[in-house]
């Protein structure tokens, strides 16, 4: 089996060789599945500002479809694999961090407590929940701060794979996956 480095490069590859169309397809197909599942309730929705240097699932449908929750956002706080989140408002300053990735300027931190659900993005995931990200664990730490109740929701263009070999015992797996295709529930 794909060890998490591997799953990585592969994914990347794979990923990077979607075009627009196919990223925007995607991430509409990936909404259609989570509105119609009614996979988010009430309460504070994590979301993230999407990369497209990452070529991650784009997320400005996202934002509107689900303006009346309120929408956190998460914020990188240190190169040690640490982030909070912060209440996103339209029209809030954002900017890019060392990695590229957009995130808010502000450090009016939110509890991670109080999210009821967190959409997680991912590069590839397993059949158990487990799932491969950038590599950095930000997500890993982040979620172990959230409450036992959060729901977690990660979401991919692929279907997920039958097992990642390297996984620890610091990874949090998903409450579910959803692609294009399916909802995987774990």
């Amino acid at each position: 089996m794909p060890n998490k480095n591997a799953l990585r490069s592969l994914y990347r590859a794979k990923r990077k060789a979607l075009s627009v169309a196919e990223l925007a397809h995607a991430s509409t197909a990936i909404l259609e599945q989570i509105l119609s599942g009614n996979l988010i309730k009430d309460g504070l929705v994590m979301l993230y500002v999407d990369s497209s240097n990452h070529h991650e699932v784009p997320m400005g449908k996202w934002f509107e479809t689900f303006k009346d929750n309120q929408i956190c956002v998460p914020k990188v706080i240190d190169t040690n694999g640490n982030m909070e989140v912060v209440l996103w408002e339209k029209e809030m300053p954002i900017n890019a961090n060392q990695w590229g990735i957009l995130e808010p300027i502000s450090t009016d931190y939110v509890d991670p407590m109080r999210i009821k659900t967190v959409v997680v993005p991912l590069l590839c995931f397993d059949q158990r929940g487990h799932r491969v990200g950038y590599g950095k664990g930000y997500y890993d730490r982040f979620l172990s701060r959230c409450s036992p109740q959060c729901k977690t929701i990660g979401i991919s263009y692929f279907e997920a794979v039958k097992k990642i070999d390297d996984t620890e015992a610091t990874d949090v797996t998903l409450d579910m996956v959803v692609t294009p295709e399916s909802v995987y529930s774990f």
